[in-house]
């Protein structure tokens, strides 16, 4: 075994590309274009398909992420208002909230159960009282 060599290790480093290229080198030539579109108000999609049909195969989330990341355009908030607070907005600050006790044991049918809160109602004609004539 051989001795390190640190001119062969340099032109080793020097010569090094990686097996990956550069993230978004195929895009970075339409730059201009990618930014002046969006200026013009053209969506993530309508770029992906105009520039595909010039040669430049891309998807429309190469696009965004590009948008995102060099132009440093701003990402949209995905965060949802949770449910109490929906209902704080709901409610106007100056009423009371009555809250409803939940139904008795006698008071519970067949309609309230959760299993059958969604679609229609049927009505159940063994549970009504029999009318005289």
């Amino acid at each position: 075994m051989s001795a390190f060599d640190p001119e062969l290790a340099g032109k080793m480093v020097a010569d090094y590309a990686p097996a990956r290229p550069a993230k978004f080198q195929d895009l970075l030539p339409a730059k201009n274009v990618i930014a002046e579109l969006r200026q013009k108000g053209a969506s993530y999609r309508a770029i992906a398909d105009l520039l595909s049909r010039h040669n430049l195969t891309t998807s429309k989330t190469a696009v965004t992420v590009f948008c995102h990341e060099v132009l440093d355009y701003p990402v949209r908030s995905r965060k949802r208002v949770s449910r109490k607070k929906e209902l704080a907005l709901v409610t106007p600050p100056n009423e009371p909230v009555f809250s409803v006790a939940p139904p008795t044991a006698s008071e519970k049918t067949h309609e309230t159960s959760p299993a059958r809160s969604r679609g229609p109602r049927i009505a159940q004609i063994r549970m009504l009282k029999p009318q005289t004539t």
